[in-house]
């Protein structure tokens, strides 16, 4: 599903022209749940690499771009994110050029993406759009702003207990703004009708779209309207 100008909605990335964006990883969050008494297996690094795998096989990107939270703890590395951050990028780097954006998670991100020769960067700039984590602000950003950082999700009446991940699309002053879901199966989001978000782009939300992601991308119109 295409929105804004040739920015294309895939599953839970977005594609433009031969560059593929995603989100929020948040790899070895099983880790930080189990330091909170939260056992799970580790079984959602396997499940991201094969839903990733399938969008980059659907559309060959020639770059892809994680932007922010590739990993999960804020002060520290844990071994499970040295382990599947260094295999993410051993995998993917055969695949594309791979470009990985700094987040609020990311801190100390590059002593672990050093060891690949990936360069972690504040921001990029693509034609006329600027792609930010979204947790600071920028100047002079272009005039479509991607970003990701606070993990939209909706819930309906019909079914309060459950979310469903979503993207935003609306307006940041003059720019265009595009809301990444996050990319983590463990992490359902923020649920963009009750919730307050943190980020300073997302101040009021009412006149954003809704693009909710499941077996295919679905407008559910405005917040406001929800």
């Amino acid at each position: 599903m295409k929105v804004l100008k040739n920015i294309e909605l895939v599953d839970l990335a977005v594609r433009y022209k031969d560059c593929l964006i995603l989100g929020d990883l948040h790899l070895g969050f099983e880790e930080s749940l189990r330091k909170e008494g939260i056992l799970l297996p580790r079984s959602q690094f396997k499940k991201i690499i094969s839903r990733l795998d399938k969008i980059v096989d659907k559309t060959k990107p020639k770059k892809i771009i994680i932007n922010g939270d590739i990993k999960d703890e804020f002060g520290r590395i844990s071994d499970q994110e040295w382990s599947d951050i260094l295999t993410f990028i051993d995998h993917y780097s055969e695949k594309a050029e791979l470009i990985f954006i700094k987040g609020n998670h990311d801190a100390i991100l590059s002593i672990v993406a050093k060891k690949k020769n990936i360069n972690v960067k504040e921001r990029i700039e693509i034609d006329d759009i600027s792609i930010i984590h979204g947790d600071k602000l920028f100047k002079d950003l272009k005039k479509t702003i991607i970003m990701s950082h606070e993990h939209p999700a909706i819930s309906f009446k019909e079914r309060h207990d459950e979310k469903f991940k979503c993207f935003l699309v609306g307006k940041y002053k003059s720019h265009d703004l595009l809301v990444l879901p996050s990319f983590n199966p463990l992490i359902e989001g923020s649920d963009v009708t009750k919730e307050q978000f943190l980020s300073p782009y997302l101040k009021n939300i009412e006149n954003f779209t809704i693009y909710v992601v499941q077996d295919k991308i679905y407008n559910f119109g405005k917040v406001k309207e929800i």
